[in-house]
Parts: structure tokens; sequence; C-alpha cells
């Protein structure tokens, strides 16, 4: 289901994991031309009419957003989340820190940013070097950011997910799709 105007929530006092995403947000959220910056994504599995397996995230009482394709938003992102290791031995008596696998999936349509510049040259670069730059220069307080890679296989992007591609082709143009993967590193909050 594609939606005309989706809000994008922020967990009103997120801790640790969804504060660090939140700040995140508020970073990317600089970018003009990225409309919806989405939190932390869950796969959910739909039934109807048979199993298939969607990134959504929680909008609040009760409800959860899809956040797979949706050509009616100019761009859109959300984050896919890893599991929380801590690095080094735990200590109770010093602050902990933990490393967790990150992913920030990119969907944007070309034309809706720049249709002028989207029908001479496809300027996916362009798009991945405004979201490494504000990651790599954002000034975050409660997490550190290492990027590893960056994908732009659809088969790689949107592998945890169910997806078809007959009707309508999103990753020619004018649509473009990236996954920005990075290492986030949260120091336990004292309590």
């Amino acid at each position: 289901m594609a939606y005309q105007n989706p809000s994008v929530p922020i967990p009103p006092n997120p801790v640790f994991l969804d504060k660090a995403i939140g700040e995140i947000q508020t970073v990317l959220s600089g970018i003009s031309w990225l409309t919806h910056v989405f939190g932390r994504s869950y796969i959910k599995v739909e039934m109807k009419p048979s199993e298939k397996r969607v990134p959504m995230v929680y909008k609040g009482a009760s409800e959860y957003l899809p956040v797979q394709f949706n050509d009616n938003l100019q761009a859109q992102s959300f984050f896919e989340v890893g599991d929380e290791v801590l690095e080094g031995d735990y200590d109770q008596f010093i602050l902990n820190y933990y490393k967790i696998e990150t992913s920030l999936i990119v969907w944007a349509n070309l034309k809706k940013i720049d249709s002028v510049k989207g029908n001479a040259y496809y300027f996916a670069e362009e798009l991945k070097r405004d979201v490494r730059i504000a990651l790599r220069d954002a000034t975050l307080i409660y997490s550190q950011i290492t990027i590893t890679s960056i994908e732009e296989n659809i088969d790689r992007i949107f592998q945890n997910y169910t997806f078809e591609q007959k009707e309508k082709q999103y990753f020619s143009y004018p649509y473009v799709g990236f996954k920005i993967n990075f290492d986030l590193v949260i120091s336990e909050e004292c309590i």
C-alpha cells in the first residue's frame, strides 16, 4: 500500500538505540531531497494473499507503516538494525560500549528530485554522496558512525524482504535505491 504523505515518527523520550537513530534521523532530514526519513524498521510477515516479508516502522497507536517502495514520495529512507554486541568485557562501574551493525536504505525518484537533471543523466552518485557526507560530518551526541560499505545491488539491498518488480521496475530510471551499511557505537547510559 502506498501512502500519499506518511508521517515520520520519532519516539518520544527514546533511549539507547532508538535515541541514536532519532538523532541520525534529525541529521538526515537536513538533506533537501530526502523528504521522508523513517526510523528503525521491523520485518512484518503479511499472509494475504501469500506470505510476504515487508519492512515496517512503528507509527504509533498500535499501527505500523510499510516503508517499501512508494512512488508517491520523492525520497525515503529507513534503518535496519542488527545485534547489539558489547565491545570488550562488561564492567558495571564504567561506561560500556555496544557496536550495532546498522543499515540505512534509501529509495528515491530522480524525476521528482530534479526532472531536468534526471533526463540528462542518472545522478545516483550525488544522492549517495549527500547521505555519506551527512553521516560523516554529523556531530552526534549519543553514538558514533563508521560507514563500512554502500550497496546498489537490488538483491542485496532488499534481501530481507519479498518484493515484485514485474509491474513496476523500481530499480530503473526514474528510481534509485542504495543501502549504506555502518557500525553504530553507542555507550550504555548510566542510570
